[in-house]
């Protein structure tokens, strides 16, 4: 068994341009005893050979090759070698405050009834540069909760776990590959504290291409379905997504479920989560989110159509009103 109290996972893919700086960061920590695990998820890019140099320079580096299977994959296969109490998590374009590690170790240390501990960040380019102060993230375990019914309240890569808390919330499942963290944290609340930190400790790299740009759409669908679940296992229902390797559609929600109703209530919060992006949707999204509206799915109002008309298009604008009306029809006729 290790000797150390924290463990760091970091999955990496093509991502040999900025990983050198985030392996440096974690390896300037103020609080430097540590295991250091890294998946190298089958990159083309000589990412897993720029790891290598480094971990042949420092013995706290553990790097693991392999083909390309994931981040649920890769995060659980360097968790079922961690073996100390904490276990932080580290994402490959992003760099950790010196004293990141030491300010969280304490305050984990504090509250023996926290399961996960994030902290406020900063948002910098694929350069480096500042782009802005970041989204606050809640502070307190009241706040932090409250907010976790309706998003994520925690900067995925600035969080500290309890490692008995993760393991005895189920860790990663494939089924929520691209919103994982998420559907850990809702899992995890139920049975343990979550809190941030009010200090800055991480700059977050924005850019073009990372996950959560490319896949809002999928994500958005998939954190309405682990809230969903979260609702389910607090009314005391098995979780319904327990052991799935891909999540069903929306058209089969009720029948997974056995009650009438379950589809069109997740379907209009995922609505309701789109119609911030209305002008940046595409073409065939944006005439099937039109069709929910249509049909009478609550999810959109007034202020669609204004984003609209701001951001330059005027006919989805159009489209967007008539949708509105045709379910608003639509609810009356089918409400009698």
């Amino acid at each position: 068994m290790s000797a150390s109290r924290l463990s760091v996972i970091m999955p990496v893919y093509n991502s040999r341009s900025v990983v050198g700086a985030a392996i440096d960061s974690i390896l300037s920590q103020t609080f430097g005893d540590f295991v250091f695990y890294v998946v190298d998820d089958g990159s083309s890019d000589g990412s897993g050979d720029l790891i290598a140099e480094k971990a042949a320079r420092d013995s706290r580096i553990y790097l693991i090759r392999q083909d390309n299977r994931g981040i649920v994959a890769s995060l659980n296969r360097m968790l079922a070698l961690v073996d100390t109490p904490f276990v932080a998590r580290m994402d490959a374009d992003d760099i950790s405050m010196p004293d990141r590690f030491a300010r969280q170790l304490e305050r984990m240390d504090a509250d023996p009834g926290l399961g996960a501990l994030g902290t406020q960040f900063e948002e910098i380019d694929e350069a480096g540069r500042k782009i802005s102060s970041g989204d606050a993230m809640p502070v307190g375990t009241a706040l932090v909760h409250a907010e976790l019914e309706q998003r994520q309240p925690i900067a995925n890569p600035t969080a500290m776990f309890r490692t008995q808390a993760l393991r005895d919330a189920g860790l990663y499942r494939a089924a929520f590959r691209y919103c994982e963290d998420y559907d850990l944290f809702l899992r995890l609340s139920e049975i343990a504290q979550i809190d941030n930190l009010p200090d800055v400790l991480l700059l977050y790299r924005r850019s073009p291409g990372q996950m959560s740009v490319l896949n809002h759409g999928v994500q958005t669908r998939q954190a309405a379905y682990a809230r969903l679940a979260h609702r389910e296992r607090r009314a005391g229902r098995p979780d319904p997504f327990a052991g799935a390797d891909m999540l069903p559609s929306l058209s089969e929600l009720d029948q997974v479920l056995g009650r009438l109703g379950v589809a069109a209530i997740v379907e209009s919060e995922i609505l309701r989560a789109h119609r911030y992006a209305v002008g940046s949707m595409s073409d065939v999204e944006f005439a099937g989110y039109c069709a929910a509206i249509a049909r009478g799915i609550k999810g959109s109002d007034k202020r669609a159509v204004a984003r609209c008309l701001a951001e330059g298009k005027p006919g989805r604008a159009l489209r967007l009103t008539k949708a509105l009306v045709m379910g608003r029809l639509a609810k009356r006729y089918f409400e009698g």
